[in-house]
This record gives C-alpha cells, structure tokens and sequence, in this order.
C-alpha cells in the first residue's frame, strides 16, 4: 500500500480526473473559476496586465460561445497586424501574406492533382528562395530592397504555418476555411514553429462537448501551474549556480576559452552540464505557456516537452524534448523523402530520410529563422557563418541514424543495462552536442572544436 501511494504522489493532482471537480468546471460559476484563475497565472508571463486581461477576455467568449470559437480564433491573426497601422507598407504586406496563404490553401485543397497540390511544399520552399534572391539582389537601401525584405521575413515568420495549412488537402475550405486562418497567428503564441500543428490536427483534437472542454481545460490550467513552478525554479536555478556557486555559463566558457583563458576543467564540465539542464528548462516552460494556452481555447494540444530525462534513446529525447520542432521536420522532411526515394533499401531509405530532416530541413528552417543575416552579410557569408550550425545538424542527423538501427536490435536485459546506462548515455551525447549549441554565431567551428577537445584535456 505504502509503495502504490507513493508512486501515485503528484505535485499537482490530476483534477481532470476527479468527476466532482469535471462537473463543477462545466457550470457558470466553475468556468468562471477557472478562466480567473488561469487569467492571474497568465499575468505571471504577460508584459502587462491589459494583455492578460484581453487575452482572458477572448478565452472567456470561447468557453461560453464555444459554437463561435472557429470565428473568434480566425480573427486574431487579422487583429494581430492591426498595430502596425502607423505603418501603412507592413500593415498591407501582412494582410497580403495572409491572404496568400488562404489562397494556396484553396489552391491545394481545390486542385489537389495540380503541380501545386501534389508538391506544395517544395513550390514554397522554391517560391522563397527565389524572393530572397531577388532581395539580396536589390540595391541597399532602396525602396524595392525595404518592400523584398520585408516580405522576406513575413513570409519567414508565417511559412510553416502557411506550409501545414497547404499540406491539409483533405479539408473542405468552406466550412475549416476560419481555422485554417487560425493557425496564422495563433492566439496561444507561437516560435516560428507551429503551436500545435496545423488545423488538421487541432480538428482532431478540438473539444466537442462541454465535458470534454471542462477537462481540457482543467489540463490546461494544470500546464500554466507547472510553467510557472518551473519558471521560478529556474529563477532560483541559475542564481544558486551562476550566482552563488560563480559557475560560468556555457556561453562564457567558450569565450574564455576562444581568449586563450579558459576556465579551469571542472568548471568547463560543470558549465556544460547545467547548460544540459537549463535549455531543457527553457524549452519546458515556454511550451507549457504556449500549450497550457491552447488548451483552455478547447484543443487538446500534447505537450511540447515531456519528460525528456526518462529517455533511453537518441531519438526519443529527439521526440520528447521538442516535439512540436520534430514534428515539422518529419512532416515536410522525412515522409516526402522516405516515401519517395530508395524504396528497395530499407536502411538507406531510413538513413536518407533522416538527413533530409535533421540535417537539411534543420538548417533551412534556422536559415529561414535567422533571415537577417542573410540580408545583413549577403548569402555566402551567411551560409559561411552557419558551419556550427551545419557540424551540430551532422552530428545530430548521424547520432539519429544510429539510434534507429539500433533499435532494431535486441534489447538490454538488466534494469541497469535497459534503463539507467541508455539514459545516462543519451543525456552524454546531447552535453556534448551542446558544444554546438550556439545561436549567436560567434565563433568559428575550429573554437568549438578546441572547447570540446580541452573537456577532454585535448589542446591544439
């Protein structure tokens, strides 16, 4: 008995289970509850406290219009460029990308057997790059060259979402017409990569009756909860380690390391450690905010990072640790490529397939991220200055590949054999592999190189 309460025990219970609670969140007074709650929770992320209020608002009209949900999301993304008013030229290239990809999306659904609708994603891809080209070729400082990069980064910002919308060739345009729109700008915040994934999938999971909302709902209060008891934690986290104990960051590590004044070795392995830890953390708490979200709009949304630190494979944590992110690459990458190409061979089908996400899709998804760049040191020079980006891709593609075939080998008997030496190997790799981890492009490869060397003692 004393074993099964323990195991049982959770931090925050799962009231979505509790049928009194389920059936007090379906009366007035319940969803009022619920929403003020949620609301104070939300305010602990907000800028302000109009945008909590506001944000609330339009969750309160979902929950007691539930009919005019659809409506109400497809709105926001138009709601979302109004700011820019002041700013005639971005306030009609956002309605225009917008409208573009309602347009695409009418054109794939409607015209499926077209050489639009069978390859829509790679018309895309195609389409912007030749868009960024004609920008890097525009004079600077021109007006033709402001109007190319601005849609440049537009079109950067809302291409996957576009991407998702034109590849749902199944839905019938007049009636998801207003969720496919939804999916632009949606009301429970984004990263460039869709929140959950298109409409197809918020279909799916859409609650369709006031129990199931109830429930979603309480699920989604129980997520913001969680970002928030992560969130000060990591508060608390990096003032005891970086401010107490003066452990450098990775970022600072590496530096000194490029200065030729590195830190002493144990410093350099616990730096790389935390670091281990705290982008798991960030990555947590964003998503929970971004899902907790989603779910009290009535979507009964995964989680974005789901206990990464049980994983026993490479590709597992891969999957639990942004799954949102894994799940771009393999519906725009891996499918295509693994359903299109080496038919005959089974583990170079797999292995081809693998890069074409990890490695390709990857990087063109950062190059599109980080458009500045591009627009700030020209193509080459950007292309250039990713080679971090390129190796970390290599490494991660390859330790993905090995993982899967692996997996079709025989297990490891032995709790310890089966459990505790996968995880601790897995959590080794991505350590190691956030040498790499470096968005602001500092550096070149050969620094990286040479701080992941002197872990090892390895100096040249």
């Amino acid at each position: 008995m004393e074993r099964t309460v323990i195991s049982d025990f959770r931090l925050i219970p799962r009231i979505e289970t509790f049928p009194r609670v389920v059936s007090f969140a379906q009366t007035t007074l319940g969803r009022i509850t619920i929403l003020a709650a949620f609301g104070l929770g939300f305010r602990y992320f907000s800028p302000n406290l109009l945008s909590a209020m506001s944000f609330t608002l339009l969750l309160a009209l979902m929950t007691f219009m539930p009919e005019r949900r659809r409506f109400i999301l497809a709105i926001v993304p138009i709601l979302a460029v109004l700011p820019t008013y002041r700013e005639p030229l971005l306030l009609g290239l956002n309605l225009m990308v917008i409208a573009l990809g309602i347009f695409l999306y009418w054109c794939a659904t409607r015209r499926p057997k077209s050489w639009f609708g069978q390859r829509p994603v790679a018309v895309l891809l195609i389409g912007f790059t030749v868009l960024m080209l004609f920008a890097c070729a525009a004079t600077p400082r021109s007006l033709p060259y402001s109007i190319l990069w601005d849609l440049v980064g537009l079109i950067a910002s809302y291409f996957w979402f576009i991407g998702y919308s034109v590849i749902d060739r199944s839905s019938k345009p007049a009636r998801d017409l207003t969720l496919e729109l939804a999916t632009y700008r949606p009301i429970w915040g984004s990263t460039n990569t869709p929140f959950p994934k298109g409409a197809a999938y918020l279909r799916r999971i859409e609650a369709q009756n006031s129990e199931q909302l109830a429930v979603v709902q309480l699920k989604g209060l129980k997520l913001l909860a969680w970002a928030i008891m992560l969130a000060a934690f990591q508060v608390s986290w990096m003032g005891f380690f970086h401010g107490y104990l003066q452990i450098p960051t990775s970022d600072q590590a590496l530096t000194m390391s490029v200065q030729g004044t590195p830190f002493a070795w144990h410093l350099c392995w616990e730096s790389q450690i935390l670091a281990f830890f705290e982008i798991i953390l960030t990555f947590t708490i964003f998503g929970h905010r971004f899902i907790a979200a989603c779910r009290m709009a009535g979507f009964n949304a995964l989680r974005n990072t789901y206990r990464p630190l049980s994983s026993t494979t490479i590709t597992e944590f891969f999957n639990r640790f942004y799954y949102y992110f894994k799940e771009l690459l393999v519906d725009f990458f891996f499918y295509p490529t693994f359903f299109r190409y080496w038919k005959g061979h089974k583990r170079l089908r797999m292995i081809f397939a693998t890069f074409a996400a990890a490695f390709f899709g990857n990087s063109l998804y950062h190059l599109m991220r980080d458009w500045q760049i591009v627009r700030d040191y020209g193509l080459w020079r950007a292309i250039a200055n990713y080679q971090v980006l390129f190796f970390y891709n290599a490494i991660l593609a390859t330790g993905l590949c090995i993982s899967q075939l692996r997996n079709r080998g025989p297990k490891p008997t032995g709790f310890f054999r089966r459990r505790i030496l996968p995880v601790f190997g897995v959590g080794f790799f991505y350590c190691m592999l956030n040498v790499f981890e470096a968005d602001e492009r500092m550096y070149p490869l050969v620094e990286h190189l040479k701080y992941l060397a002197g872990l090892f003692f390895i100096h040249f």
